[in-house]
């Protein structure tokens, strides 16, 4: 299952992914996703950039059939700008 996190600002957090299952590819129903995990990624968001380090607007979160995970955070430049000009308006 890879889930891909995008972390907009002012709290805003969008999200979508795919699972696989006998080798067939299924997108996520990403509303059937608890409330509870959207609040888990703004505090995970707010604890790891706290001080100005660490800096990330997107990540991908990786589950394993073993049951083991990946989570790589992304700083998306283009995204930052986008957030940026579209608060402007």
């Amino acid at each position: 299952m890879i889930l891909n996190i995008e972390f907009e600002g002012e709290g805003v957090v969008g999200y979508n992914g795919d699972y696989e299952i006998n080798a067939e590819k299924k997108d996520l129903d990403v509303f059937e996703i608890s409330r509870y995990i959207l609040n888990w990624i703004r505090k995970l968001h707010q604890i790891t950039t706290e001080g100005g380090s660490n800096k990330w607007n997107r990540a991908i979160f990786t589950l394993l059939p073993t049951g083991k995970f990946d989570m790589e955070f992304i700083w998306d430049e283009e995204l930052d700008k986008e957030i940026e000009r579209l608060s402007k308006e």
